[in-house]
């Protein structure tokens, strides 16, 4: 298991991320970085063992930007100097026994955001299915929107009374942000039957912000 924290900061910070993991014969470590709307991945740090660290073309230029330690073979941490909005990006730590020939095992990443402005909780609201879509349709649509929240470190939940729904349910793979304001809005959809739609159900859309504050509608 491959364990990594959710990282915030401001510019020219430093930030160190942390890769832990339970496998005394993975003798190879990589760090990556993904950057937002991107599908590939960026190899920064390559490890062949303990305290063996090697950055990465073309991050290696920036020599006073990365840095990365190995002190045992469980353990690597990744130190990014003077942060710049560039960084903000998905940072994974992967490892394996061989280079090329084996798999690698991933952590579920760290998402770092270099703040741009003052941190704004989102506000909430559902949209009700429209009177055509209720009349005509099998299935209406509930839509939840999220707007004027910084930064994106948000993730959003249906449930029908007390029980949390995970089909049917359709929600932006991205936040997209307000070039003026910074700010970011999201929506979430959910599919339910007209059966399901009516007065004695209660329908909440839970949206979780980055400091696990939860705001419901």
């Amino acid at each position: 298991q491959l364990c990594l924290p959710l990282s915030l900061t401001t510019i020219l910070s430093n930030v160190t991320l942390t890769c832990q993991h339970d496998n005394s014969n993975h003798n190879r470590l990589f760090w990556y970085k993904q950057t937002k709307g991107s599908e590939g991945l960026s190899l920064l740090v390559f490890s062949i063992g303990q305290n063996q660290i090697e950055i990465e073309a073309p991050f290696k230029t920036h020599k006073s930007k990365y840095a990365a330690t190995r002190p045992e073979i469980k353990m690597s941490t990744l130190l990014i100097n003077k942060l710049e909005t560039e960084d903000s990006a998905l940072y994974y730590c992967a490892t394996s026994t061989q280079y090329h020939i084996t798999t690698a095992y991933f952590g579920n990443g760290t998402k770092l955001t270099v703040l741009e402005r003052d941190i704004s909780k989102p506000e909430v609201e559902i949209l009700k299915p429209s009177g055509t879509e209720t009349s005509c349709k099998q299935k209406v649509t509930l839509v939840c929107v999220a707007k004027n929240f910084y930064p994106d470190h948000v993730s959003i939940t249906w449930t029908i009374g007390s029980k949390e729904i995970k089909d049917d349910v359709a929600t932006d793979p991205y936040a997209t942000q307000d070039e003026k304001t910074k700010l970011f809005s999201i929506t979430s959809r959910l599919k339910v039957s007209k059966k399901e739609f009516k007065p004695q159900n209660t329908f909440r859309c839970t949206v979780r912000f980055y400091n696990e504050t939860d705001k419901t509608m």
